[in-house]
């Protein structure tokens, strides 16, 4: 996919945990006791100390689901291998009813270790980051605090060079049980924000979106100057496809071969324009450029103050394309730039998100839903459509019936085909 990947950064968190146990959910009021000093009778002492990135923030999705997408990271403070069996999330609002629950293959999908473990496992001192799509039916109450209950296996840490099958050695001792919940996790009561569409017309693929699965987006956890950020946890990359459902037609080196390049990009909401970068030279289709950085990652961009705390990004927008300064106000509809290839980025593209803070990367991402767009199917296959190694793409492979009709105040998902209209 014509993704803007970020650099994959891997962090250590330091810290103590505290076990959350059944004192963690609301109870009935009752005398209060005298201190003893002693833990609650449910506590566990864990082997991994877990740690919310990020309050969760809801979006309803185009599949008519309400999204929970947040990330767990996880340190094995242990001297033993950690095996995740299952984490099943909570609504610790409502009797810690069942949320949701990932294990088995879903859940070493949705798990990304530091090192090189495998699965769903971590080392002693390794870390790895667990992202969650919990869902909800979109006339349910929200949670307002989620808990979550781990399922763990522990057994003694082998060495690289034993582990694998060898005849002569004993097998390994079944692993050990532990269960343990607790990790509390606000639910913002704050909506999602609604927007008007960035681009127009039709067969618009939502690349790298949420929720479901890593993306580049999803997956982009940064550690800037020590603190992590998520910035591009609702992220879309825009592509479009043409009349033969086709990426490009022509030399894929060639940035005119993508018949969307130099769309007009059009202000989601009325604000004021903090930034605007200019200047950054279009990239060669097909690659993805050497010696970015943190400050060229977007290339030629526009951030807009969109109100209520929340910033519109508009990146890899064509070199003397922008129409707007810094300090200007903008109005819904306003033709911000031309779409692009500069910056980190293989294929022309609009990269859109929300953010919390006007920095594209020291901030976490926001959820947003567009007024109204039309579903046109889901791409069944990415990397066919990534593809861009051919004199002529290929027919992008598409399930018609995925996610199609009329949407509104709805995020498009990931690889949903959208029309903008």
């Amino acid at each position: 996919m014509t993704a803007s990947r970020a650099t994959r950064v891997v962090v250590v968190l330091g810290g103590v945990l505290t076990v959350c146990a059944a004192a963690c959910t609301p109870a009935p009021a009752a005398p209060a006791a005298a201190p003893t000093g002693e833990p609650s009778p449910a506590a566990v002492l864990s082997p991994l100390a877990v740690f919310p990135l990020a309050e969760v923030a809801p979006v309803l999705g185009a599949d008519n689901r309400m999204h929970l997408a947040y990330e767990l990271a996880m340190a094995n403070q242990s001297s033993q291998d950690v095996l995740l069996r299952s984490v099943t999330t909570l609504d610790a609002t409502r009797a810690d009813a069942v949320v949701t629950t990932l294990d088995g293959d879903a859940l070493a999908r949705m798990f990304r270790p530091s090192g090189d473990s495998a699965g769903a496992t971590l080392r002693p001192g390794e870390y790895g980051t667990l992202f969650l799509d919990a869902t909800t039916a979109p006339d349910a109450p929200l949670p307002g605090l989620l808990r979550h209950r781990f399922a763990l296996g522990l057994q003694p840490a082998q060495a690289p060079e034993d582990i694998g099958p060898r005849d002569t050695d004993p097998p390994p001792p079944p692993p050990q049980n532990i269960e343990f919940t607790g990790v509390p996790v606000p639910v913002t009561a704050q909506p999602a924000v609604t927007l008007s569409p960035p681009l127009r017309g039709p067969r618009w693929v939502a690349g790298s979106g949420c929720c479901d699965t890593i993306t580049a987006h999803r997956g982009a956890t940064l550690a800037i100057d020590g603190t992590v950020h998520v910035p591009e946890r609702f992220a879309i990359d825009f592509v479009q496809l043409d009349d033969t459902d086709r990426l490009y037609s022509g030399p894929p080196t060639d940035n005119a071969s993508f018949r969307y390049f130099g769309t007009a990009v059009l202000s989601v909401a009325d604000g004021t324009v903090v930034t605007v970068v200019d200047g950054m030279p279009e990239q060669t289709p097909g690659r993805l450029p050497a010696g970015i950085t943190i400050t060229t990652a977007g290339g030629n961009h526009v951030v807009v103050d969109i109100g209520g705390g929340r910033y519109a990004f508009y990146a890899h927008l064509q070199p003397g394309s922008p129409r707007v300064r810094a300090g200007d106000r903008v109005r819904a509809g306003d033709v911000i730039g031309l779409l692009g290839n500069t910056g980190n980025t293989d294929a022309p593209h609009l990269h859109f998100h929300v953010m919390d803070g006007p920095s594209p990367l020291q901030s976490n991402g926001l959820p947003f839903v567009f007024t109204a767009f039309t579903g046109q199917g889901v791409v069944t296959d990415e990397a066919t459509l990534a593809d861009t190694t051919k004199p002529d793409a290929a027919i992008a492979p598409i399930d018609r019936g995925l996610l199609s009709g009329p949407h509104r105040a709805q995020l498009p998902l990931n690889l949903q085909i959208v029309d903008f209209g």
